[in-house]
């Protein structure tokens, strides 16, 4: 884009301000608003940053979609010390973290159809972003950057900073304490890519079940706990565990299950779509909009939807806030005229209702919460059914009215709804009481709603896999496909599972009237296609692969066949052809330095092979990672460091690097040890080796990550993924009591 003058005043307050920034409205020459996002000078010190900034800007200039506020240009702006601004559209609505901190301090219940409604919105924007733009990606989402409107539609902001922020050269905790960005785990140095973006929704995503922001302690070491324990708030106010298809699509999300994450945003939103098939799109919008009003009644609209008089939210004159927020003055490119993006389909009724005006929202949410009262205990449902979508297909409806809820609940919500603050003493015992009350209403459900009980004489089994549809014999006899609940008669029985040419056998023990539950983890069929990453120094090349332009490192190309593939990388210093091998199911990795002048020595290639990843250091400078399918040194003698901090690993090699070869470094790796215990007692397995039955001590095995796999022939089978470290010896202990 042509550079822009613009114009700043002094200072006035914020928008909003989060790590990256303030942002303030800002007018542009005819007059529209636009949003400033006034960049940190820490974040702009480095010149590599604010040129990936602008490259990124340039490449999705023409990129609009009604999901995103458009960026419009990037700016200097300020006299003595000029100040990096973003420009973007100006989107009227309440940031989402914003949204969930009010929820929590102000006991606002998320209900899961709500926060389904916005996390369909989210993945589906991302999707279209990486439809779009297939070597680009977001890199920044979080509730800090997402906006939700007064129609409860969902924007998403700041897509453009992914490729600057990775020139930071940040650890992952601190991009996560000082930006609010969470990034996967990763050896070496961070690398932001589309799976980055996946792990950001799945983050976002667990916020929204939870009702509440992350905490800075809780990325990434809860976070597996959390999922496997979070719980969600039902429409008829009971507090449920997620459904097993949920909580995998989260896990694969946050890359908790490492073996099968998803690789992008289309992935994810595919296979959220199959997992939320029976919900109800329309009760997830009317939720949402309950929930936005009472956020609004308890915040107050003026504070929360900082819109001009050109975007009324209200038919009743609301008290502006004691210090609007100064408009700035700033010159935009005027954009030619252009028709409205196209609507983008999605799978649910977002685009149903139109909004409610704000004067009506106060009754509105007092007529929600006294028309949908909790019982104290579950009705006996009737032959009728009511879809509630997303814990099962059908649920019973109750025949009889259900009574109104406890008086202190009541007056929180029209307390609440009124905008009256009640005392705390008062918030305390309502607050205890809705909690004992939802207790109470769940351990009755739990039990009302328990597995139907086996005819005389037989017993229960249950199987449940991950991924679902393995075929189920029993003694030799097919009895469908999982997940699948079947009577068998009392006693010893085996259980065969095959899904995708993988079989597995267990031995099972059925007791009259008792009920076995069995969740077994299958592995999945591997890709037929492998997958390039491509990184330059200096960034910014274009990259070819056989020929087909992929767009501007660093990127990665997806979906490449196995076998030999050529790869030309080109910029205003030169070009470069480098003939790279994909393995099906892999990513290769090609780090090329563009910068050499002319004569330079003729370079050749190192490749390391290790059971963990390693990092690869020269004179304290990181060359790379052992992820790398191979790394361009100069020719000659190198001193090199490999290292693996978190288990302990550091070693030296010295290799001879011939012009045009690739040197192959293979170090010796060393064991350590770990000990087993399990209650009762089970076989251990490592890494699908049988080392013995518990309790087991000082097993020696290579030192790095491997899955350990505790079975037991009645209670089932229980994965442990640990690290087995050079420091200490690592101790695995499992209950198979508890499920």
């Amino acid at each position: 884009m042509d550079p822009v003058l613009a114009r700043v005043p002094s200072p006035g307050p914020a928008l909003f301000e989060d790590g990256f920034g303030p942002r303030r409205l800002v007018l542009g020459t005819s007059g529209e608003q636009f949003e400033a996002l006034t960049l940190r000078d820490q974040l702009t010190a480095t010149p590599v940053v604010e040129a990936a900034l602008r490259e990124r800007v340039e490449r999705l200039a023409e990129f609009q979609s009604e999901h995103f506020a458009r960026v419009r240009s990037i700016e200097r702006a300020g006299k003595s010390m000029p100040r990096l601004i973003l420009v973007s559209d100006h989107m009227p609505g309440a940031r989402l973290s914003k949204i969930l901190a009010t929820a929590e301090a102000h006991l606002l219940p998320v209900e899961m159809n709500a926060a389904l409604c916005l996390l369909r919105q989210l993945v589906h924007a991302i999707a279209v972003l990486h439809d779009k733009a297939p070597d680009c990606c977001h890199g920044a989402i979080g509730p800090e950057r997402l906006i939700v409107t007064s129609h409860a539609r969902l924007v998403v902001a700041d897509y453009v900073l992914g490729s600057a922020i990775e020139q930071l050269r940040y650890s992952n905790k601190q991009y996560w304490q000082d930006l609010r960005v969470p990034l996967p785990r990763s050896f070496g140095m961070p690398h932001l890519d589309r799976r980055t973006d996946i792990t950001q929704v799945g983050a976002t995503a667990l916020a929204l079940v939870l009702g509440r922001p992350l905490r800075e302690d809780e990325y990434p070491a809860q976070i597996s706990e959390m999922t496997a324990a979070a719980l969600a708030l039902s429409a008829d106010g009971a507090l449920e565990p997620l459904p097993l298809p949920f909580r995998v699509w989260l896990q694969r999300a946050l890359q908790i299950d490492s073996k099968t994450p998803f690789s992008s945003a289309p992935e994810a939103w595919a296979e959220l779509d199959r997992v939320l098939h029976y919900s109800d799109p329309i009760a997830e919008i009317e939720a949402l909009k309950v929930f936005m009003s009472r956020y609004h009644a308890a915040v107050g609209v003026a504070d929360s939807m900082p819109a001009s008089a050109s975007h009324p939210v209200a038919t009743t004159p609301v008290p502006p806030p004691a210090q609007p927020p100064r408009p700035v003055t700033v010159a935009v490119p005027s954009m030619p005229a252009q028709t409205a993006p196209a609507q983008t389909p999605m799978p649910t009724a977002n685009h149903a209702s139109p909004a409610v005006p704000t004067a009506s929202v106060p009754h509105a949410s007092t007529t929600a919460a006294t028309a949908s009262p909790q019982s104290p205990a579950p009705a006996k449902p009737s032959s009728g059914a009511v879809s509630t979508g997303f814990w099962d297909t059908k649920q019973p409806a109750a025949e009889t009215p259900a009574p109104p809820p406890p008086q202190p609940v009541e007056q929180v919500r029209q307390s609440v709804s009124a905008g009256r603050p009640l005392s705390r003493l008062k918030l305390a015992a309502a607050a205890a009481l809705l909690i004992g009350v939802t207790s109470a209403i769940t351990l009755g459900a739990l039990r009302y709603m328990a597995a139907p009980v086996a005819a005389d004489g037989m017993g229960t089994l249950v199987v449940q896999t991950n991924p679902s549809g393995a075929s189920v014999e029993i003694d030799g006899q097919a009895h469908g496909m999982t997940p699948l609940s079947l009577d068998l008669s009392p006693g010893r029985h085996t259980l065969k599972l095959a899904n995708e040419g993988n079989v597995r056998s267990m031995p099972i023990t059925i007791v009259a009237g008792g009920q076995v539950s069995q969740l077994i983890e299958l592995p999945r069929a591997a890709s037929l296609l492998g997958e390039l990453q491509v990184r330059t120094e200096p960034a910014g090349a274009q990259v070819k692969v056989d020929g087909h332009a992929y767009g501007r490192s660093p990127l990665t190309v997806e979906g490449l066949a196995p076998g030999a593939h050529s790869v030309v990388l080109e910029n205003d210093l030169g070009s470069i052809t480098q003939d790279v091998k994909i393995e099906a199911g892999t990513t290769a990795s090609l780090v090329v330095p563009l910068g050499a002048p002319k004569n330079a020595p003729v370079s050749g290639w190192i490749a390391v092979n290790a059971p963990t990843p390693l990092q690869i250091f020269e004179e304290g400078r990181l060359l790379g990672s052992s992820q790398s399918d191979r790394i361009m040194v100069s020719v000659g003698r190198h001193e090199l460091l490999l290292v693996n901090e978190g288990i302990g690993y550091s070693q030296a090699q010295v290799v001879n690097v011939t012009p045009g070869r690739v040197t192959p470094i293979k170090p010796r790796w060393p064991n350590g040890t770990m000990s087993f215990n399990a209650t009762p007692w089970a076989e251990v397995w490592i890494d699908g080796q049988q080392v013995g039955e518990t309790p087991l001590g000082n097993v020696s095995v290579p030192a790095g990550p491997h899955e350990v796999l505790f079975r037991h022939p009645e209670l089932g089978e229980k994965r442990v993924r640990t690290v087995v470290t050079l420091s200490e010896p690592a101790k695995v202990s499992v209950d198979l009591r508890q499920k």
